[in-house]
């Protein structure tokens, strides 16, 4: 009878960590040289990418390896304590560890087996073995793979480990030290190494799916997860997977007449003979937190929240009375881009199929090079596997980004990196390239914990404006205001730029906000419809206006649904496009029955808003953005169009999906 030595326990699995680790770094070479092509590999280009993508790699690798040894550190220090026989120490600590080297070494090698399958890392789809005849999935696998080659080279691969580590413990052969304190400080040590290596990260969110962009590349993304990262996430996502059905025609077409009185989704721009010799150049920025509830607090002298943007804001075609389709920019984007109102539906069982009637796909049929471009990450929300799907080209974030601008680097912070330089970006895309662009740009900056960058020198603002609104103290509430302006500035100055190019005539320029500002506080119910609003921000260039025939009136009541018909409107010809009850807000009329905003809690129109995730309250206006203190309830009418508009938008997204039964 005797302790388990600490010592040996230790080094022991010090030993075991490293040689886990160095299979899954060879693991991940043997992938890059298999399925990333010799001239990828072998261009400079791409060499700071490959050097990304290793490191993270490794990051992820040491990540796993440590919350599984965990567990024998933890049990083995109790067995410190505890006398008992050595053989019973080394049994169950190396049968503990070959059971998890078997695991950990059998998954990521079945991942190369699904990535040669699947050309992507284990997803929500390696669930179609439960799903589907398992017994021919089981035999298809069986035929296809060398399955008994592999599973014995993960027996002996797992072996060696374990073996090892039972003759290491029951003969105790690393005892290096009588010194308790010496001993007590490794052991501390190892301690917080395990805490840090399973977190991953110390300023950020725990290393995740969030930070696995390392390229523009979508197949050196896709070699940075070990199929241990993989596995994780696909089980997650299939926690919040979707299930998508086959809808009814008649039900749709029920839904269609009640809610915009139409009997098809599909519209068609008219004919022009200038859009379509001209083709202009399309910008839209999805603006994190423009928004109305801050903006009203706006004024030039004393708390400029606008900076460069201000004339642009003035004298372009701006919609205040504008809602925001969520007051999430996940769900935002996900109806805005791809008619969704369902926000996960990018991780979903429905990540992988292509929809047929996204805003990219409308421009891309027209001869346009569609990109998208976010200074934060693209494998949020599964975006870089998602987007190329429904018809963008190319896809930039923050790790491009860098690549181009250097200096961004020093402004990253817990998003991502400034906003200026995902709009210089931009700018680099317009100019340099012949063919005309549609070109998205999701923005970061504004948004917890407010910081901007060093280089920033803010304009005046007054965060008492902001006591008992927002914020805890001057400091927090000088903080958000400041970063409001440096967005909106950064945005000021990239149209700024644009106005003054070379493309300057041929370049239309939108901006929205994706939500309101969280956390600050309104009054309500008066300002319940500006505690929802976003301006809609366009510029169109002279040349083009007096082309078209335009009617602006700013107390036109819009929201994200409006944004794409009026773009399709001003940019493109004769062209049909899936329309969810939006309307060309520059139109010299309009539909009396698009004529409402949506928001994903409140609807608004000519006769005031309705809270329509609150018994459908009616509001009537007070003025142009404020309500009347008092309450009614909607008429038969207005609860009936409601209804039917939320459940025409999960009709409509499943049969987009799933067609009809």
């Amino acid at each position: 009878m005797s302790f388990l030595n600490l010592e040996t326990l230790i080094v022991t699995l010090y030993l075991v960590f490293f040689y886990l680790l160095g299979f899954a770094l060879f693991h991940r070479e043997v992938m890059i040289k298999t399925f990333v092509t010799k001239e990828i590999r072998e261009s400079q280009q791409y060499a700071p990418h490959f050097k990304r993508l290793r490191i993270l790699g490794m990051r992820f690798d040491a990540k796993y390896i440590a919350i599984i040894l965990s567990i024998p550190f933890l049990i083995g220090s109790l067995f410190s304590f505890i006398n008992t026989r050595p053989s019973v120490n080394a049994w169950f600590l190396s049968s503990y560890i070959f059971i998890i080297s078997f695991t950990f070494i059998s998954i990521i090698i079945g991942n190369y087996f699904y990535f040669k399958t699947y050309q992507n890392y284990y997803d929500i789809f390696m669930f179609g073995l439960k799903e589907d005849d398992t017994q021919a999935v089981l035999k298809n696998i069986y035929d296809d793979y060398p399955v008994i080659k592999v599973l014995f080279l993960c027996l002996i691969l797992a072996y060696l480990p374990s073996i090892f580590s039972y003759y290491a413990i029951q003969n105790q052969y690393f005892s290096f030290s009588d010194n308790i304190l010496i001993l007590t400080l490794v052991y501390i040590i190892t301690l917080l190494g395990i805490a840090f290596l399973a977190r991953g990260t110390i300023r950020s969110l725990p290393l995740g799916k969030s930070h696995v962009q390392v390229s523009t590349l979508a197949i050196l993304n896709k070699m940075v997860p070990n199929g241990i990262v993989a596995m994780e996430w696909a089980f997650k996502d299939r926690k919040r997977e979707i299930t998508f059905e086959p809808v009814d025609l008649k039900t749709g077409h029920t839904l269609m007449q009640i809610a915009l009185q139409k009997d098809s989704l599909l519209d068609r721009i008219p004919q022009s003979d200038y859009l379509a010799n001209t083709r202009p150049n399309v910008i839209l920025a999805l603006m994190e937190s423009l928004a109305m509830n801050c903006l009203v607090l706006d004024d030039l002298i004393h708390n400029d929240l606008l900076g460069k943007l201000r004339p642009f804001y003035d004298n372009s075609f701006t919609f205040k009375r504008f809602l925001s389709s969520s007051c999430g920019t996940a769900p935002s984007l996900a109806y805005l881009y791809f008619n969704s109102p369902i926000q996960n539906i990018s991780q979903s069982i429905a990540q992988k199929t292509p929809l047929a009637h996204t805003p990219f796909l409308v421009y891309k049929k027209q001869g346009y090079k569609t990109i998208f471009i976010t200074s934060g990450n693209i494998m949020w929300r599964n975006l870089g596997n998602y987007l190329p799907l429904q018809g963008v080209d190319e896809i930039y974030d923050q790790n491009h980004i860098i690549d181009v601008f250097p200096e961004a680097r020093k402004t990253l912070s817990y998003w991502g990196i400034a906003d200026e330089f995902a709009f210089a970006l931009a700018e680099k895309c317009l100019l340099e390239n012949d063919e005309p662009v549609f070109i998205n740009i999701l923005t970061i900056t504004n948004h917890p914990p407010y910081q901007v960058p060093n280089h920033y020198q803010t304009m005046p603002i007054q965060p008492h404006l902001l006591e008992n609104r927002f914020g805890k103290n001057n400091e927090e509430r000088s903080n958000m205001l400041s970063t409001f302006q440096y967005a909106s500035n950064a945005l000021g100055q990239f149209m700024q730029n644009i106005t003054q190019s070379a493309v300057k005539n041929k370049t239309i320029l939108a901006a929205t906000g994706d939500h309101h500002v969280r956390s600050l506080s309104a009054k309500l119910p008066e300002q319940y419809f500006i505690a929802h609003a976003v301006p809609f921000i366009l510029h169109i260039p002279d040349e083009i206006q007096q082309n078209l025939n335009i009617t602006f009136d700013p107390k036109r009541i819009g929201s994200h649904k409006d944004i794409m018909p009026t773009l399709y409107s001003v940019s493109l010809s004769d062209i049909e496009y899936w329309n969810l009850g939006g309307q060309n807000l520059l139109a010299p009329s309009v539909n009396s029955y698009y004529n409402f905003a949506y928001n994903e809690h409140i609807w608004a129109d000519n006769n005031g808003i309705i809270c329509h995730s609150d018994n459908l309250t009616k509001y009537t206006w007070k003025d142009d953005m404020l309500v009347a203190d008092e309450a009614n309830l909607s008429t038969a009418e207005e609860a009936n169009k409601i209804n039917a508009y939320k459940k025409l938008l999960f009709w409509q997204i499943n049969f987009q999906i799933k067609g009809s039964n």
